[in-house]
């Protein structure tokens, strides 16, 4: 009997110790940086912290048998928070480049004063693109010529001048004064052809050739850059070849009619000129007036009031190189 009752005892004893076993292991969670996820700890995702991937609201779980797969849950969680966060992180990323490249593209910008001075659709420039009022005077250089360039030069501005070639070959000196003064030149064909558009092509290239070989000849390698047809009679051959002789073709806004010596002669003359330019010089015009081609003692008067009058007004500018 008391044999019995020890190897019941011994039973009970193993089975008791065994029970106790049991209970005392603990399941092995693997650490956070074990699961795979390169995120820290309390990494932000919408403002909210991210949980640790095998722990919900309530931590880990006490179940035993739920805890004996923790790896392989902790690996499967992981990831799948891992690539949720990376996924999020990448929606960020993309959303704030989109920003940042929305706000570092400039809005439309409205046209530069370069594009605002291109030719109209005739190809003739009538402004000067800009707030800057240009000076230009035709038919010379004549008689009277030197006498503007010295005024300008008293004053400091800088015009642009429209020479005839047959002018040119009479007052070399005079195109080279312009020239040494810092001044624009612009060809207006040989000897004033006010029907020159309306010719053959090559009779035009000829002209205008001509024109600027006889300009060369005084000051060589001066720029040409503009072309001014008589009275304005431009015509899209015209335009089109002084393009291609690399002129742009020279329109006006304003004109005081300086030329018309039937109509206003004199003081007459003066006051209407100056009367003219005062109230039709804007920003950005042109003005058309006369050095040569006739007596413009006239205007040489009138000027001598102008100049100092625009200067203190405007910007004033040769047409540019």
């Amino acid at each position: 009997m008391s044999r019995t009752r020890l190897a019941v005892g011994a039973v009970i004893t193993a089975a008791v110790l065994a029970l106790a076993g049991c209970a005392s292991t603990t399941p092995s969670a693997s650490p956070w940086h074990a699961s795979g996820s390169g995120s820290a700890p309390g990494a932000q995702q919408s403002g909210e912290p991210i949980s640790h991937p095998i722990a919900g609201p309530g931590g880990l779980s006490g179940n035993s048998d739920s805890a004996k797969p923790a790896a392989s849950t902790s690996l499967s969680a992981s990831a799948s928070v891992s690539a949720s966060t990376s996924t999020s992180t990448s929606a960020s990323a993309s959303a704030s480049a989109s920003a940042s490249a929305s706000a570092s593209a400039p809005a439309s910008a409205p046209p530069s004063a370069s594009t605002s001075s291109a030719p109209p659709g005739d190809g003739i420039v009538r402004t000067t693109g800009s707030a800057a009022v240009a000076l230009t005077f035709d038919d010379g250089p004549g008689p009277q010529t030197p006498k503007l360039l010295e005024m300008l030069r008293a004053q400091g501005i800088k015009a642009t001048f429209c020479v005839i070639g047959v002018n040119v070959q009479e007052y070399p000196q005079y195109v080279q004064q312009i020239v040494r003064d810092g001044h624009t030149l612009c060809n207006h064909t040989w000897k004033h052809d006010e029907g020159l558009g309306k010719k053959s092509a090559d009779t035009i290239r000829a002209d205008l050739q001509r024109t600027n070989d006889e300009i060369h000849k005084a000051v060589p390698n001066a720029p040409i850059k503009y072309f001014r047809h008589p009275a304005g009679n431009f015509t899209p051959l015209a335009v089109q070849i002084a393009t291609e002789l690399g002129m742009e073709s020279l329109g006006w806004s304003v004109d005081p009619s300086d030329w018309n010596i039937k109509k206003w002669s004199g003081q007459q003359m003066t006051n209407h000129i100056i009367a003219n330019v005062r109230n039709n010089t804007k920003p950005g015009a042109i003005v058309l007036s006369h050095d040569g081609g006739g007596d413009r003692s006239s205007t040489i008067a009138a000027y001598k009031t102008l100049l100092p009058e625009l200067k203190a007004k405007f910007t004033l500018v040769a047409m540019p190189l």
